[in-house]
């Protein structure tokens, strides 16, 4: 990186993706400038790179899990060498979704990491007003989690109350393992995840969360509230006969354009509850404090970061 700029992963299509020089970035009113520390990946940018997301808008600037270090903030002048994590969108604040109090479906929304440069640069922008210090406690690699975090809070926000209910979480990656110990903090009675990686399952009872290789060994008692983390479409109609009757179903991952076959009536039978899950716009600070409190843990949930 020079003083004039500086190298960013920019992905231009289908495939098409590399380190190029880009001019270094200004921040404009309100914002500030921010040196990315550490970046995490989640599938979202998987389907960006390979060119399966299928409202992306090319060329972007992938990274919306990361942390940095803010290099000038005229509006915020107290967090200039501050280590941040920050809230990824502006949003348009005057259509129907906006107004009606649902700002994570706003439909002129503004997100790093994809209708603005993101992180899997060495420099970005973002609005100064979203960016949160970070405590020591938390270090830099784990606060990229934070962001997820806040997709799995919304997620069980969306499920209703859990307390008391039993809960089935089907996937054990990021978002599933950080909504299983979500609900257990909100007082489900039982929590169990479903994934057939067995290094996810070891995880998972790190974390105290019983585990199985697939959703049939639920059966018969099977969870009433469960959350759908995998991301696969085809998952969700056997999810949904996964699922006690009367229960609730919540789709957290993302799919894509993927279609599948299912039988309305399987809802309708049951009298199932369908959920969606889009963002975790608001919920960074809320996050944080988890972390900080301990209710939720992140160290586990870390791999390789690139520190010594």
């Amino acid at each position: 990186m020079t003083d004039d700029d500086m190298l960013a992963l920019v992905v231009r299509g289908h495939r098409d993706h590399g380190l190029e020089r880009r001019p270094r970035p200004e921040p404009g009113p309100g914002e500030a400038l921010v040196a990315t520390d550490f970046a995490a990946m989640c599938g979202t940018d998987l389907r960006l790179l390979d060119g399966t997301l299928h409202d992306a808008e090319y060329p972007v600037i992938p990274g919306h899990e990361w942390s940095g270090t803010v290099l000038a903030a005229p509006d915020r002048p107290e967090l200039v060498g501050r280590a941040v994590v920050g809230d990824n969108f502006r949003l348009c604040g005057r259509c129907p979704a906006c107004l009606a109090g649902r700002p994570n479906l706003c439909t002129d929304i503004d997100e790093v990491g994809f209708t603005r440069p993101g992180a899997f640069a060495q420099l970005f922008t973002i609005p100064a007003a979203n960016l949160v210090a970070l405590p020591p406690q938390v270090p830099g690699p784990q606060a990229c989690l934070l962001e997820p975090l806040g997709v799995a809070l919304h997620a069980v926000e969306r499920a209703g109350a859990v307390s008391g209910r039993s809960v089935g979480v089907i996937g054990a990656g990021t978002i599933g393992l950080l909504v299983a110990q979500l609900a257990r903090g909100a007082g489900a009675s039982r929590v169990r995840v479903a994934d057939p990686l067995q290094s996810r399952r070891r995880i998972a009872a790190d974390l105290g969360v019983d585990a199985d290789p697939g959703i049939e060994g639920w059966h018969p008692d099977l969870p009433e509230v469960v959350f759908d983390a995998t991301g696969a479409a085809g998952v969700f109609p056997r999810g949904l006969t996964a699922t006690a009757v009367g229960g609730v179903y919540v789709l957290v991952g993302y799919s894509g354009a993927e279609a599948v076959t299912v039988e309305p009536s399987t809802v309708m039978l049951r009298e199932l509850t369908v959920q969606g899950v889009l963002s975790g716009q608001g919920q960074l600070r809320t996050a944080l404090a988890k972390v900080v409190a301990g209710e939720v843990r992140l160290g586990p949930l870390m791999g390789h970061t690139g520190q010594p």
